[in-house]
């Protein structure tokens, strides 16, 4: 009889010998996804993600990157395509590779624009990480190189702050005092894009711990905050101020991007055991809260249901987690709820096995195919 011992080890051959098959075929023919296409006929009007419950019927550079990411989970390139060349010619002057992208662009006094010329640094980070894998997935060196050259962008937006590492600004603008103070937001900061972005240059591994050192010191309770503030000796400061003293619709990603980081990223299980309180407050309440005290540790009451799409990765099974299931589900997609409809897009995608991260921060597509 075969041995416990061999047939792990057999096992894991096995399983490692698959991954290493679905990166392969993952720029094949993904799984249908239905709330995808719902998402593109709600939110998304010649190439760019409409927020329609802004009168000014803005489009964000966040937008446009998340809708690239699902466009790559689909493996939808005509979507990608048309995404990436909408971003470029119009909020990035057309050339995404000498000018990260403005944040926000609309409808102004004027007739149609851009309305904020300064950058946000997580949409930069999620649309370089997309070329970078489009260009590995797809084979197109182009989206390849122009996912490196916003790498290199980005890399002039970093800071080294004493006792804490290097960590990217939010946006050129802002963020920074003349005393060596940043101003960060922890949901900016999805490590495993951080991880990807080691593959083509290790100096960001670097970016990666001081961005991890950053997520566990400003999240004390075990709530991440709307923003966080770090003084020039590294030191996590909470001046007055809602946006230091509460976590609500920014903060929430943090979460997801924390449930989303591989089992085998070292840094997963630490920010498990960090943000296990908001995973405990969502239990007691059936959703995520919607405000959180990152001093106290106090919670609210229950946010919008949408914010249970950030949470449902650290949830794994069990009551609560069925329950967020069965309500987004059951909602779908809003035409008047742009934020709440990408943050769905993410959680029920990831919960329903459509993508994975791999340790390294590539993208690991379910193929439909692969499981037949």
């Amino acid at each position: 009889m075969m041995s416990e011992k061999l047939l792990n080890s057999m096992m894991r051959t096995i399983l490692s010998a698959a991954a290493a098959a679905v990166l392969f075929v993952s720029a094949g023919s993904a799984a249908a996804w239905g709330l995808w296409d719902d998402f593109k006929t709600a939110n998304v009007e010649k190439a760019r993600v409409v927020d329609y419950s802004d009168l000014r019927r803005i489009t964000t550079s966040e937008g446009q990157s998340y809708a690239l990411f699902f466009a790559l989970v689909a493996n939808d390139r005509t979507t990608f395509a048309g995404l990436l060349e909408w971003t470029e010619k119009n909020l990035s002057g057309g050339d995404l590779t000498k000018t990260l992208p403005s944040w926000l662009w609309g409808q102004t006094g004027g007739g149609w624009g851009v309305i904020d010329t300064n950058n946000a640094a997580d949409s930069d980070m999620w649309i370089a990480w997309c070329l970078l894998e489009a260009g590995r997935l797809w084979n197109e060196p182009a989206y390849t190189e122009k996912g490196r050259a916003m790498m290199a962008l980005l890399k002039k937006e970093v800071r080294d702050v004493r006792n804490l590492g290097r960590v990217i600004l939010p946006g050129r603008v802002g963020f920074e005092d003349k005393d060596g103070s940043v101003k960060l937001n922890p949901s900016y900061y999805p490590l495993f894009i951080l991880k990807r972005f080691a593959l083509e240059d290790a100096w960001w591994n670097s970016v990666y711990d001081g961005s991890l050192a950053m997520l566990v010191r400003s999240s004390p309770s075990g709530f991440a905050p709307e923003w966080a503030k770090f003084a020039p000796d590294g030191r996590y400061v909470v001046p007055d101020g809602t946006d230091y003293h509460e976590g609500s619709y920014n903060a929430i990603r943090t979460y997801l991007w924390a449930g989303m980081m591989s089992p085998e990223d070292p840094a997963r299980p630490a920010l498990v055991r960090q943000f296990a309180p908001m995973v405990e407050a969502t239990r007691a309440l059936n959703f995520p809260p919607e405000k959180t005290d990152v001093v106290t540790g106090d919670a609210g009451e229950p946010g919008p249901d949408y914010f249970g799409a950030c949470v449902l990765p650290l949830l794994g099974d069990g009551r609560t987690a069925g329950l967020i299931r069965t309500v987004l589900t059951r909602e779908g997609v809003r035409r008047d709820r742009y934020y709440g409809n990408v943050l769905m897009l993410y959680g029920l995608g990831f919960d329903e096995g459509r993508w994975a991260f791999d340790p390294d921060g590539r993208l690991v597509v379910r193929i439909e195919e692969a499981r037949k």
